[in-house]
């Protein structure tokens, strides 16, 4: 309860900050913006690192899911810091790159899946 708190008063703050600053300083407005998202994304870190932990040891209990736990996490990772980065940028007023950076986190994930894809592939012909 304690972090919600905290994280919810630093967007507040951080946004109220940006909006005041705009007025006068466009450039430093986007940098508060960006600084407030690095606080918030750190903060939750941890939150991130228990729930992958508390995953992987229920997983590591079954060798087969396990296999399949780990790319899902990875993928997960990969989605949640690109569109972290996307909304930086776009915050910050480069569309295009934010897209870049969008389609290039959809080709990393695209080939992670594949070794899975394959994996479940094989495991229904063989049943077949």
């Amino acid at each position: 309860m304690e972090d919600a708190v905290k994280l919810i008063a630093i967007g507040i703050i951080a946004a109220i900050l940006a909006i005041t600053i705009k007025k006068t300083n466009p450039e430093l407005a986007v940098q508060v913006s960006i600084a407030a998202g690095g606080v918030i994304f750190f903060m939750l870190l941890s939150y991130l690192s228990s729930a992958i932990e508390m995953i992987r040891d229920f997983a590591s209990q079954y060798q087969e899911v396990y296999d399949g736990i780990t790319i899902v996490l990875k993928i997960i990772g990969i989605a949640y810091l690109c569109e972290f980065a996307i909304q930086v940028l776009r915050d910050a007023g480069e569309g295009a790159i934010a897209s870049k950076v969008e389609l290039g986190g959809k080709l990393i994930i695209l080939v992670i899946t594949l070794p899975l894809l394959t994996s479940f592939t094989q495991r229904i012909l063989s049943i077949l």
